[in-house]
């Protein structure tokens, strides 16, 4: 049985690191919006032997590095089901962008494969697997379109904010940045302690924040000039994707939109850019 999904992009419209827990994960508040940027996904199961393939762009894949293939992994271990997965992965998601796309395309996974076999996971252990491959897995495995993700991001609580009425303009430079290693930056330069949780609700639109902004900028002087640049064009809003490189702007207007799309394609420090629908 084939079953096809969208695994949706995302944006942090706000991003606080509260601590860093024992662990070695991080403790955050953050609240993420779906976009219409999505993976195509392909999750052939059949039931069998444990076997688990990745194809991604042609290139097969076989390792627990990858997202999707640790999810279908830990599902089969935690529900002690076995079955041939052959999952097939159609990139349009920039990776190390902070867009999510691995932690969507896992949630994909454990989606597919708790619904072939007649959910046998309840939500929580869903949600406990999806923490375990990635901290924003839990926000796609939910659902929601718009959420305020605490703890690792294993804590969702969907919020009612209908973005529909206008557009997101996602721009990646030629910079990557890994999660894993804006983390460890983060923590060799920020040694003050316990960040104070934000009061909420607050108006998102006018109080993007994004801890990591002001890390890659100084890291990168490219993504600070393209944010800028989203800023200067009447962006209604503005910021870094995750932990970046990606840059997002909130338009009312598909024309000015559009512009900045057309004056950012041309440049040749801009690997990504494209307007999307909020979903």
């Amino acid at each position: 049985m084939t079953i096809s999904k969208k695994a949706y992009a995302k944006i942090n419209l706000y991003l606080k690191i509260l601590d860093k827990r024992q662990d070695g994960y991080h403790n955050i508040f953050t609240i993420m919006q779906k976009i219409s940027l999505a993976d195509e996904m392909k999750i052939d199961i059949n039931p069998g032997k444990k076997n688990i393939n990745v194809e991604c762009q042609n290139i097969n894949i076989k390792s627990e590095e990858n997202t999707a293939y640790r999810a279908a992994e830990l599902f089969m271990r935690r529900s002690k089901i076995s079955a041939e997965v052959d999952i097939s992965i159609e990139k349009k998601i920039p990776a190390r962008a902070g867009l999510g796309g691995g932690s969507s395309d896992a949630a994909c996974v454990l989606l597919a494969l708790n619904e072939y076999h007649d959910f046998v996971l309840p939500e929580n252990e869903l949600t406990d697997i999806a923490a375990k491959v990635g901290a924003d897995v839990p926000f796609f495995l939910n659902g929601a379109s718009c959420a305020l993700c605490e703890g690792i991001g294993e804590i969702v609580t969907p919020l009612k904010m209908d973005l529909t009425q206008y557009i997101c303009l996602i721009a990646k430079p030629t910079n990557d940045i890994s999660t894993k290693q804006a983390y460890e930056d983060w923590d060799r330069q920020n040694r003050a302690g316990e960040a104070t949780k934000p009061e909420f609700p607050f108006d998102i639109l006018n109080n993007t924040h994004n801890d990591f902004k002001k890390l890659a900028f100084s890291q990168n002087e490219n993504i600070q000039k393209i944010y800028e640049k989203i800023k200067k064009s009447n962006a209604l809003a503005a910021g870094l994707c995750g932990s970046g490189s990606a840059l997002f702007g909130v338009f009312d207007n598909l024309a000015k939109a559009q512009n900045l799309e057309t004056e950012l394609e041309q440049k040749p420090d801009v690997e990504f850019c494209g307007i999307f629908d909020f979903v």
